[in-house]
């Protein structure tokens, strides 16, 4: 099986450690517009994004995950996933979606990236999400869904085969 799509998705892999090299403002901007083309529930593109580049700051929202917020701590740069929850009701879907753009276009262009769950995780005084939001001052109305870590790759990680593939989880016509 060989097709374009499949290849980037056998590539694309979570990257946890990057080099400190900074990625470039074109790759940045190439990613997010992938991001703004995802499909969305009803058309009605509630997904917005934060892009944060100060490494403090990076820092410091990786500090408001009690764990499991490694890779930030490496990244040149924080996609921060959020959606206004208020007028959505397949928030946590549409995000994930975008998410998953972002993703695919870093591996596009060879940028690693890393998904961050937030959603529903514990922060250190608060949960992440209201802990997050705290630091960006994002309203109330949004919820958190995951950050992205963005950063050139840090490590080498060998493309998914055939043989990694779990075929006993597709099922036809019943179960």
């Amino acid at each position: 099986m060989s097709n374009y799509f499949y290849d980037l998705a056998s590539k694309r892999r979570s990257i946890r450690r990057f080099t400190g090299e900074p990625v470039e403002e074109t790759d940045v901007k190439t990613i997010l517009e992938s991001a703004l083309l995802a499909p969305s529930s009803w058309g009605s593109h509630p997904v917005e994004f934060v892009v944060v580049k100060d490494k403090k700051k990076i820092k410091d929202i990786a500090k408001c995950k009690a764990m499991g917020a490694g890779p930030l701590s490496s990244a040149e740069v924080a996609i921060v996933v959020m959606i206004d929850k208020s007028n959505c009701e397949l928030w946590i879907e549409d995000g994930a979606i975008a998410s998953s753009y972002i993703l695919l276009a870093a591996e596009e262009l060879g940028v690693g990236a890393c998904w961050i769950h937030i959603r529903g995780r514990a922060g250190q005084k608060k949960t992440a999400d209201e802990e997050i939001r705290g630091i960006l001052g994002v309203p109330d109305k949004y919820s958190v869904l995951n950050v992205v870590a963005l950063g050139q790759k840090g490590e080498v990680k060998t493309p998914y085969t055939e043989k990694d593939l779990h075929m006993e989880n597709i099922h036809f016509e019943k179960y």
